[in-house]
């Protein structure tokens, strides 16, 4: 099977034997609590299934692991969970994409036997990232597993790959503190002779690691670099073959350089990776009336050519305890609903079927009109097993699929750039508010009902004449991020910087100051307004009427959750509950 990335009307797709088709996939932890069944019988096809090298933690905090075996754990090979797993889905849909999502992650014997290539973490340790014989033994194990399931009897089925490493599978350093060791010195010290020249590089410690800005830097570049290596590996094994993807890079969400994952900009273009996936935010605890917005600068990606993959773990009123969808597994106290106060955690779902309809509607509302994709993530399993969610995920993929021939050329777009500059988080003082500057921008500009896109500071020559206005988030800006602001100045664009002064602007400065420059305002009432790729997405923040303007006259054509008939204008009113989610198309 032959797939690559392929762009349409400037959305992406997936390219398989010639077939072009939307990116929308499913995926579950618990392989047997999966809703694999009702996905299909909702006209899904792609399907992306976990597989680990080892069965040790993918968080090395917690100490929980998905994964049941580990492949390479015991004296010769054991495919049986990953080969059910797949027969499975095929033995209900032969007509299925299957793409396995390795986790590259060294077995017990591996660890022990090299401990000088390994770091500590809370539950024992694990493989550096920087370790070149991680590097080494890591490629050898990816293509034995790859060589099996390209000579098993489902080998026609598998349509592309996804490598994950690193704590959380997310390719940050298992001991979250930039894979601190003896031999991480060594190389942050030729590393910093080779890239700077200095041969006086300062002895760390895990006290004043946050203070050396240089080794937040060499730990993210390095980071990025394993990860490409991988994915260079991959691709030459399946002679290029197939789509490989990778997570990697949330600069636009994690703020703590040590995690290693602000390194995107050196990876964003290589040819060996062809989608880049991340979650969408867990800001505000991922409560209902803000947009969970992207981890990651979406825009960027696609200018490079790459597909955003977003991983959308959307947790529904069938969300339970992991304990009670695995009994007995895992230790008490971890991914709990509930804190010890009663409070709702980041793991607790919408109370009512209503309202997680609306919540899977504003997950797939940000990324249609910013023409993602997405793999609905059903962790324990059981999310979505209900027949309203499943009629859902069935009109959603319709609407994807029904896309690729729609032109998006005079329908509106994104007039606001928001840059994000990977190198200006080394800046910040650790611990200090400055950390939160970009999230909170981006949060708030979710509720300022103005689309905006997300990019690099140093994608800002290429960019920049396709919008009205930017915002730059970084309180302390790098050379880069300097030298984009420089480039608004010459090209008379207007701009807002966060600044030490004042790193944090509200949702009516942001707005005020943007529709002083010029730029169009969908709604002026703080609800999440989505508008871009010919759709139109809205989340209420209250009980009530939302008047929506756009920029002129289009054909609107309610989709899902508004019961309007189809208007022709430049203004409208809708009545709606307090979190409720509408989608229209425009034309």
């Amino acid at each position: 099977m032959k797939s690559s990335i392929e762009f349409r009307h400037g959305r992406p797709y997936i390219k398989i034997d010639g077939g072009l088709h939307a990116p929308l996939a499913y995926t579950a932890y618990f392989e047997e609590c999966a809703e694999y069944s009702g996905f299909i019988a909702s006209g899904y096809r792609m399907f992306f299934v976990n597989v680990s090298f080892t069965d040790l933690p993918i968080n090395n905090v917690t100490g929980f692991t998905p994964f049941l075996t580990g492949i390479f754990e015991g004296d010769s090979p054991d495919y049986n969970e990953f080969d059910g797993t797949v027969s499975r889905i095929l033995k209900d849909c032969p007509d299925a994409f299957i793409f396995p999502r390795i986790n590259i992650a060294m077995p017990r014997k591996w660890v022990e036997a090299n401990p000088d290539e390994t770091v500590e973490t809370p539950t024992g340790r694990r493989e550096s990232l920087y370790s070149d014989l991680f590097k080494r033994d890591g490629a050898l194990l990816l293509k034995e597993l790859v060589s099996h399931i390209r000579s098993a009897s489902y080998a026609d089925r598998i349509a592309g790959y996804q490598l994950c490493g690193g704590t959380t599978q997310e390719w940050m350093h298992h001991d979250l503190s930039g894979s601190f060791s003896e031999k991480g010195q060594r190389k942050f010290r030729l590393w910093m002779k080779e890239k700077y020249g200095i041969t006086d590089a300062p002895t760390l410690t895990k006290e004043n690691l946050s203070r050396v800005s240089r080794y937040g830097e060499f730990c993210c570049e390095e980071a990025a670099k394993t990860v490409e290596y991988f994915a260079r590996v991959l691709k030459s094994h399946i002679n290029g073959e197939q789509v490989a993807g990778v997570f990697y890079g949330y600069n636009a969400f994690v703020s703590n350089p040590l995690w290693g994952l602000h390194g995107l900009r050196h990876i964003i273009g290589s040819p060996y990776i062809d989608f880049f996936s991340s979650p969408c935010c867990y800001d505000e605890n991922r409560s209902l009336g803000f947009d969970w917005g992207d981890m990651l600068t979406a825009k960027s990606v696609k200018e490079h050519g790459k597909l955003y993959f977003v991983e959308c773990d959307i947790r529904t009123h069938l969300t339970q305890r992991l304990h009670d969808s695995r009994p007995g597994r895992y230790r008490d106290g971890i991914y709990e609903l509930y804190d010890g106060n009663g409070g709702k955690t980041v793991w607790c779902g919408p109370e009512s079927p209503e309202l997680s309809l609306s919540a899977i509607r504003k997950a797939f509302a940000h990324q249609l009109t910013n023409a993602s994709g997405i793999w609905w993530f059903d962790m324990w399993g059981g999310w979505y097993k209900d027949s309203l969610v499943m009629s859902e995920m069935a009109k959603i993929r319709e609407i994807a699929e029904n896309a690729k021939d729609k032109s998006t050329e005079h329908l509106p777009k994104a007039q606001t750039v928001l840059f994000i500059d990977e190198k200006a988080y080394l800046n910040n003082p650790a611990g200090s508010e400055l950390c939160h500057a970009v999230n909170h921008t981006r949060v708030r500009m979710g509720n300022s009902g103005i689309p905006f896109d997300l990019c690099l500071v140093e994608d800002a020559e290429r960019v920049l004449k396709n919008y009205r206005a930017a915002i730059f988030t970084a309180p302390i800006p790098s050379g880069s991020g300097k030298a984009a602001v420089e480039l608004c100045r010459k090209m008379n664009v207007p701009y807002l910087q966060v600044s030490e002064e004042k790193p944090f602007y509200g949702v009516d400065e942001l707005r005020n100051f943007l529709v002083s420059s010029g730029i169009h305002c969908c709604n002026a009432d703080g609800n999440v307004i989505y508008c871009g790729e010919g759709f139109l997405g809205i989340h209420s923040v209250n009980d009530g009427e939302v008047k929506i303007t756009l920029p002129q006259k289009y054909k609107i054509t309610p989709l899902l959750g508004a019961d309007v008939p189809e208007l022709e204008t430049d203004e409208f009113t809708i009545n709606m509950q307090k979190h409720q989610t509408v989608i229209f198309e425009l034309s």
